[in-house]
């Protein structure tokens, strides 16, 4: 499966016009997710946008959870295509707390195989 890129960047924004909108990319999101992709408020301070994105990363993490074939759909690169990684404000602090919350759960299931005291996963 090919992932797309979009033609206009800026249409997938997470940032919303209206408080509670969702983003344009929810609609590449399985129906399960779209319900919890919501797009942090323009007027959204750096805590509370940090917050939505991992809110929403737990979703994706309890989605794939239950669907293991999910990461054969590469939503989580799809998801990526429509990051803007250099995005300043409250769009930036919710990409930061989506991947945040990813970057502990892959560090502590890293830590569980390492529990037997190899220096590898493999």
């Amino acid at each position: 499966m090919s992932v797309q890129r979009p033609l206009n960047h800026q249409y997938y924004s997470v940032i919303a016009t209206e408080p509670n909108q969702q983003p344009s990319l929810a609609a590449l999101l399985p129906q399960p997710l779209r319900g919890h992709c919501q797009a942090v408020p323009v007027d959204a301070d750096r805590d509370s946008a940090y917050r939505i994105g991992r809110e929403f990363s737990s979703h994706y993490i309890e989605y794939v959870l239950a669907h293991p074939s999910a990461p054969n759909d590469s939503l989580l690169a799809r998801i990526a295509e429509h990051v803007d990684f250099a995005a300043q404000g409250p769009e930036g602090d919710y990409w930061a707390g989506f991947f945040s919350l990813l970057e502990e759960v892959m560090v502590n299931a890293v830590d569980s195989f390492d529990a037997g005291g190899s220096d590898s996963i493999h």
